[in-house]
């Protein structure tokens, strides 16, 4: 158990898992390009030479340009500088160790006495560029899981405070009422009474309609004339529920989706 504590500590490191994910892509370029001439330990140590410009395009590249231009949106910013950015590592940092160190020690009979030779930058541009494929595909993923789930909370929050408040026609004037302060609502024919935790209101409207802009998650109808508010219920029996000192019955029409939502038997 202790083994295995340790080993998810390790794997959950963010420094160990960039050691790990270079690992791989050195040894599985090495394995790529060593069946070509079974020379593993050469290409092996070309992989390793060219970690210097791969790590410095990659972070650069995840840790500045991808925070500060992709995410803004600043698009045509951020091509440009990737592409001086990829431009630059490429001249002064792969083909440099490619001209005095890769070409003189491991591959001796590749001649080439131009450093600046258009063809062999290009090449090596395409070779660096390999390297920030895996890394900014999964940088972009998460971040776009990111916002997927900033929207869907933010979405959630707005269902949530949809039907926070209703508006009723008391005489005159129209009065807010707090959903979350509703106790009962009680059909008078041609009007309703609402009682809430601190006032009864009486108000020109069917117990109908009323239903329909309460949030289906906080009230229920449990009979013809009734409405109730979930969150007051103190106890309930097959034939009524009681809320804050009132006695509230239960229709016949409405026994099985009162059972159904209250769970009782």
């Amino acid at each position: 158990m202790k083994f295995s504590f340790f080993i998810k500590n390790i794997i959950s490191n963010q420094i160990t898992k960039h050691i790990l994910y270079w690992l791989v892509f050195v040894f599985f370029f090495t394995l790529v390009w060593g069946t070509y001439d079974n020379d593993y330990f050469r290409n092996f140590m070309i992989q390793v030479f060219s970690l210097p410009s791969r790590l410095t395009l990659v972070y650069v590249t995840l840790f500045f340009l991808f925070p500060k231009f992709l995410l803004e949106k600043k698009y045509g910013k951020f091509v440009l500088l990737y592409i001086l950015l990829l431009i630059a590592v490429t001249v002064f940092i792969q083909r440099t160790f490619f001209f005095y160190i890769i070409q003189p020690t491991y591959l001796q009979n590749f001649k080439s006495s131009n450093f600046f030779a258009t063809t062999e930058i290009m090449n090596t541009l395409l070779d660096v560029n390999i390297a920030i494929i895996i890394p900014f595909g999964y940088a972009f993923l998460k971040s776009w899981q990111k916002t997927n789930q900033k929207t869907i909370e933010l979405e959630k929050k707005q269902l949530e405070n949809v039907n926070e408040f209703i508006y009723l026609k008391v005489e005159k004037s129209l009065q807010k009422i707090f959903t979350r302060d509703i106790i009962f609502i009680e059909s008078l024919k041609n009007y309703i009474k609402v009682k809430t935790i601190d006032r009864e209101i009486i108000a020109y409207k069917s117990i109908s309609s009323i239903e329909k802009e309460l949030p289906e998650k906080k009230f229920l109808r449990v009979h013809r004339s009734f409405i109730i508010g979930l969150n007051f219920i103190d106890s309930f029996s097959p034939t009524k529920l009681s809320l804050k000192g009132f006695s509230i019955p239960i229709g016949r029409k409405y026994k099985d989706k009162v059972k159904d939502v209250l769970g009782y038997f």
